[in-house]
């Protein structure tokens, strides 16, 4: 019998969702070393290149220390560069390197792409009607305190690689 309860619609989206974040993050990893998260950043770079760290954080709807901290990783690994902004010496601008690009080259979308673009094209009231539910579902589970991280990017504060 096929269950079409509103609870188990909500929980096969949600694996799905995760299923689907998953998958991409392997394919990330696998094809070019970054993980899903790095490539998303870098994704964002390369669309919208000197962007600072607090507009990323905007583009990608994440805590701007967090998109700081993935920001400093691909900086380690030679993807991006940080100048201060011509304009104005108190900001500084992200830039992909040329390194960036090619492993740009090889990556398509990804599925928190395709969640990012999907969430910005719901109609306004979807959009509100989800995100009360979604903070209401987290509430319930516990997990409203947890941090909002970029999907599949562990944080460990000894390892800036």
């Amino acid at each position: 019998m096929l269950e079409t309860t509103p609870a188990h619609i909500v929980m096969n989206a949600l694996r799905r969702i995760v299923q689907g974040l998953r998958q991409s993050a392997a394919y990330s990893e696998t094809t070019t070393g970054l993980t899903a998260a790095q490539l998303l950043i870098l994704k964002h770079v390369a669309s919208h290149d000197g962007l600072s760290v607090n507009a990323l954080a905007a583009a990608t709807f994440t805590h701007q220390s967090t998109v700081s901290e993935v920001v400093s990783r691909l900086e380690l690994k030679g993807f991006v560069s940080r100048e201060r902004a011509a304009d104005d010496g108190r900001r500084v601008e992200i830039h992909l390197t040329a390194t960036g690009r090619a492993v740009l080259a090889v990556n398509p979308s990804s599925a928190s792409d395709r969640l990012m673009q999907a969430v910005k094209t719901l109609p306004k009231d979807t959009l509100d009607d989800l995100a009360i539910g979604l903070d209401a579902l987290i509430r319930a589970a516990g997990l409203a305190d947890e941090a909002a991280t970029l999907f599949f990017e562990d944080t460990d504060p000894e390892d800036p690689a």
